[in-house]
């Protein structure tokens, strides 16, 4: 399996993709200002959101549009649940819009996009609308959270990366998280394919910004208390345990050290067929027995 499988595998989508734009479509205000197109891949916390194409109305300019169904949530989670998830995804793209940078991105992982653009609008179906210029590529492994996956477009279904696209891929996402930490001062918690974008032109962009943390001002290397992985809490209300570094595990602590072990287990995954070193199946005790193995 190649390495870009890692940020490309998808199944066939089961329901066509006209039933699936006319039902994104309908009451969405965002159709004044842009036109929506197919589903072409999937993105965020269990992949929530669904990432069309598209074209801005006023210029004809490609992008591509993310959009996050509310019955999603309300089907996967307990009602006292929902609501929290719909507003960490609002809170997520809110945070993507104060950082400016060109390695950073709006939300979410899958779909290589770079973004430019943010709409939030409301609707019967629909909560959150964001767009970004057009891109192809891919996400990580997991399926989406519920309904038709999508149908990856034909410049990222056979895509295998060049080695020095995907060191300079490194790079960018290191840029991304040195801006994070010594100009934005916020350690990004869920650093994993999900949460990387890759556009057309082949630049790597980092999103997710869902579980972002305010780093001790006084001291930048600092560990600060942060919530560690737990079955009680919804799976997508909470970083990617595969990835997650050990200190926020083990002592509920983490520094911008924890952002560069995830990067580091990223690329471990990237040269290991797409497979993280750990692979815990939402199971702390997995995680545990795992970090042992990966420590040896």
């Amino acid at each position: 399996m190649p390495a870009g499988t890692m940020f490309a595998k998808f199944k066939s989508a089961n329901v066509a993709a006209s039933t699936s734009v006319q039902n994104v479509a309908d009451g969405n205000p965002i159709t004044q200002y842009f036109e929506i197109g197919k589903p072409v891949a999937c993105a965020g916390p269990e992949l929530v959101w669904r990432i069309h194409d598209g074209y801005r109305k006023s210029d004809n300019k490609e992008c591509s549009i993310f959009i996050f169904e509310k019955k999603v949530a309300e089907k996967l989670h307990k009602p006292r649940r929902k609501e929290t998830i719909t507003e960490l995804l609002k809170s997520s793209v809110k945070t993507l819009e104060r950082f400016r940078h060109p390695r950073v991105s709006m939300p979410f992982t899958c779909l290589p996009i770079l973004m430019r653009h943010t709409v939030l609008q409301e609707s019967k179906t629909y909560e959150n609308a964001s767009v970004a210029p057009a891109a192809g590529g891919g996400p990580a492994q997991a399926q989406p959270a519920a309904g038709a996956q999508p149908q990856r477009p034909a410049h990222a279904k056979e895509y295998n990366f060049l080695d020095m696209e995907l060191k300079y891929g490194f790079l960018q996402l290191t840029e991304a998280l040195s801006y994070l930490h010594y100009s934005g001062h916020v350690i990004h918690r869920n650093v994993c394919p999900s949460s990387i974008l890759i556009t057309k032109r082949g630049i790597w962009k980092l999103a997710g910004m869902e579980y972002v943390e305010r780093m001790n001002e006084t001291d930048l290397n600092s560990s600060i208390p942060c919530p560690p992985w737990s079955n009680r809490v919804s799976k997508m209300a909470q970083p990617n345990l595969d990835f997650m570094a050990p200190e926020t595990q083990t002592s509920s602590k983490c520094s911008l050290l924890s952002d560069m072990f995830s990067l580091g287990m990223v690329i471990c995954a990237v040269y290991n067929n797409g497979r993280p070193l750990i692979q815990a199946g939402n199971s702390t005790s997995n995680y545990a027995k795992q970090l042992e193995t990966v420590r040896e």
